[in-house]
């Protein structure tokens, strides 16, 4: 499941706040722990010095208070008059050194005169435990901070794609349509309104683009059918001359029979191209016998395909309410394209509510069975068009009848052995 692009900016808002933090503690102690030790260095070096003058000078005696210890080692004492802590030193030393009770800042320095060593050791536990309640109280702000930096990374993530969400609901909205509403410009950035007026400028063209194909159906519908009347007139007149013979009178009747197949064809297919869904040509029917009118139809209008198409299960049929035009013209297309890429062969099988057309050509061309593998409508039974585009105009057809009429249209297997196309039929009846 993807990730919103709230919570993903909410992420990167508080990873950042968080890094701003780990570094800003950091530094911080840094900062204290070399103040501390510079100050503390410097403190004891002045104190060195002033107990050197005092060697020098003659006045020099041990000293050893709450907090400071100082002692002199001439060269020829033993170490052993020495506490541990300042025992076994290479000189110069200066050093933290942790005993069983006291944290102890040690500093050491060898004299030239009177020639031996100077020790010094100042007690800094006191100072070292207010350092560790400092470290709590910075983990305590840190962890506030952080606390705070979720709670302003998440707002600040909500404001920012407030106007993201805003767009992303308008655009949703808008339906398709021949007059589709255009998306409102008030944003306070100028992004989001360069990304509307691109969106209706988009609009635009498609509603024009989608206008000139409804003017060029309407030309095409008065071209298509202006032809079919000359046609149906001209058999009239053959008719009612009464002068053909038996035979003739016989052509006569396949053409008009040809003639209203090509006006249902073109009706049908005016309806597919205006996208319009129409029930006044529905009617009860059998698909078995739209199948075996339409292997008659192929077998009369060309020899090559005379009894080439075998028709299976013939014991079951399936009636529905539908457009005969329309089933008619699918399953058509679907025997004229196996016939078309095969010599041998097609089988035709009814089952309960599948159709399946299997023919033992070359197969179909990678990427027609890649488009019909992979389209949503197989998966989940919606159809979602243009899946086809590329390919030949007879699939084109009938995955544009299989959305019309609710259908899916599967591929069942495509090899150089053959191919099988499954119509799996909605909304029908079975009879035996």
């Amino acid at each position: 499941m993807k990730t919103s692009l709230t919570t993903r900016l909410t992420r990167t808002l508080f990873f950042l706040i968080a890094a701003t933090v780990a570094v800003s503690m950091v530094t911080v102690e840094l900062f204290v722990n070399d103040v501390e030790d510079t100050i503390l260095g410097l403190e004891l070096k002045a104190d060195a010095d002033y107990f050197k003058q005092q060697l020098q000078s003659g006045q020099f005696q041990q000293w050893k208070s709450g907090r400071l210890e100082v002692m002199f080692l001439p060269d020829q004492g033993s170490e052993s008059d020495l506490p541990t802590y300042f025992q076994n030193r290479a000189l110069p030393f200066s050093s933290e050194i942790e005993t069983e009770e006291t944290i102890l800042l040690i500093y050491g320095e060898q004299t030239t005169q009177p020639p031996g060593r100077l020790f010094l050791a100042q007690d800094i536990t006191i100072m070292e435990n207010r350092e560790v309640l400092v470290q709590l109280v910075l983990l305590g702000v840190a962890g506030v901070m952080l606390l705070l930096g979720f709670f302003i990374s998440r707002a600040g993530a909500i404001y920012l794609v407030r106007p993201f969400k805003k767009l992303t609901r308008d655009v949703l909205g808008t339906e398709p349509g021949q007059a589709m509403q255009r998306l409102s410009n008030n944003y306070r950035d100028q992004e989001f309104e360069d990304i509307t007026e691109a969106f209706n400028r988009f609009l635009s063209a498609l509603e024009s683009h989608v206008e000139r194909e409804k003017s060029f159906v309407k030309l095409a519908s008065h071209e298509l059918r202006t032809p079919l009347a000359v046609i149906v007139g001209a058999l009239n007149v053959l008719e009612k001359r009464q002068g053909l013979s038996v035979a003739d009178q016989k052509t006569l009747g396949r053409i008009r029979s040809a003639t209203q197949t090509m006006r249902d064809d073109t009706e049908v297919l005016l309806e597919l191209a205006r996208s319009e869904t129409s029930t006044e040509g529905n009617r009860q029917i059998s698909v078995r016998q739209v199948i075996k009118d339409t292997i008659n139809d192929l077998e009369h209008g060309n020899s090559r395909y005379a009894c080439r198409v075998t028709l299976f299960n013939e014991d079951m049929d399936m009636t529905l309410q539908a457009n005969p035009a329309l089933v008619r013209l699918l399953l058509r297309n679907l025997l004229q394209n196996a016939l078309r890429h095969t010599r041998a062969r097609v089988e035709v099988h009814i089952f309960q509510d599948t159709v399946i057309v299997r023919d033992f050509g070359e197969g179909l061309p990678f990427f027609v069975t890649e488009q019909l593998a992979s389209d949503e409508m197989f998966r989940t039974g919606y159809p979602r068009s243009g899946g086809l585009k590329n390919s030949s105009f007879g699939l084109l057809i009938v995955q544009l009848v299989c959305e019309r009429l609710g259908w899916v249209l599967e591929i069942g297997h495509s090899s150089p052995e053959g191919t099988e196309l499954l119509i799996h039929v909605q909304n029908k009846s079975v009879s035996w």
